[in-house]
């Protein structure tokens, strides 16, 4: 189950601007379907083409659209500017009303629990833009669901002190929480990568995995930290590697029976080879999405191809 926000990228190009499907939720959404996951994806598109751009865009990818995620606002868009290095800053035009989770008792909640969700996502805009809605889904969810956060930390929605603060109930909310370095320089001018690590597990999670292109990944539990070098490729542009790696850390958590009802402690005690095969799949979705424009996240053929020629751990 992922609950968070979509959008549509716009990007200038020398023969006028491109409008790609977007936003961190959908990315997940998106690349855990492509990696053959049952997905139900809560959100709110909007009404007009973009919104049937993005609707369209799921259902290809094999995501189920939650009852109430369109409304009759405009898509949500966010113009991205593309740097040399191949990062993206963003102005961002946001519409974001999503569902609440149903209510206990009724039909919808009965076919909630059938499905039988081994984990829900959330982060990004979303948490800041709709919270309340966001904690009930937790609420509703975490006694069976392994839940799982992203920051993508941002400027501009709202004062520094209560976005952190916001974006740390969060992570204290979760059981494996996935940010960028950039996030953490953001949250915490001056602290170590090793100290945030630290201090995020402290807080609950189980598993805490830090991204950064080129330099890698790491990823930690309370007993092992391990360093996952990036595959080399060419790169187009970095927008949804993050994402990318996200959806890939589900899904090697769920190959390895880590997720669902009762495996927080199975994955505090992942051993350093389990941990080492998880991040370096996880790696191969992010090196994937940004050999190609925009958010496109790998197909499980995709990405087993990718793991097996740069010979990563398959899990």
């Amino acid at each position: 189950m992922v609950v968070g926000e979509a959008l549509v990228d716009i990007f200038e190009t020398e023969d006028g601007p491109v409008e790609l499907p977007g936003g961190s939720a959908f990315n997940v959404a998106r690349g855990l379907g492509l990696l053959g996951r049952r997905v139900h994806f809560a959100t709110d598109l909007g009404t007009g083409p973009r919104a049937d751009m993005l609707a369209s865009t799921l259902e290809r990818s094999g995501v189920v659209l939650w009852p109430g995620s369109t409304s009759d606002s405009p898509t949500s868009i966010a113009r991205a500017h593309v740097h040399p290095d191949g990062t993206a800053t963003y102005e961002f035009d946001l519409h974001f009303n999503p569902p609440m989770p149903p209510a206990p008792g009724t039909d919808a909640a009965a076919h909630l629990i059938k499905l039988s969700p081994h984990t829900f996502r959330t982060g990004s805009l979303a948490v800041h833009l709709a919270p309340d809605t966001i904690r009930a889904w937790i609420d509703a969810l975490s006694q069976v669901a392994t839940i799982t956060y992203d920051p993508n930390f941002r400027d501009g929605l709202g004062p520094h002190d209560e976005v952190l603060a916001r974006t740390e109930e969060f992570i204290a909310l979760s059981d494996v929480v996935k940010a960028s370095r950039d996030d953490i320089q953001r949250m915490y001018p001056g602290m170590s990568e090793s100290a945030v690590i630290t201090k995020w597990l402290s807080m609950g999670p189980q598993i805490v995995a830090l991204t950064g292109g080129e330099n890698g990944a790491v990823v930690a539990t309370e007993n092992i930290r391990v360093q996952s070098k990036t595959p080399k490729v060419d790169v187009v542009d970095r927008v949804g590697a993050g994402d990318a790696f996200m959806s890939a850390l589900i899904d090697a958590l769920g190959r390895t029976s880590m997720l669902g009802e009762g495996t927080a402690e199975s994955r505090r005690m992942l051993s350093e080879r389990q941990l080492r095969s998880i991040a370096g799949y996880a790696n191969a979705g992010g090196a994937v999405a940004v050999s190609r424009r925009g958010a496109v996240p790998p197909t499980k053929d995709e990405l087993l191809s990718f793991v097996s020629s740069f010979s990563v751990v398959e899990v």
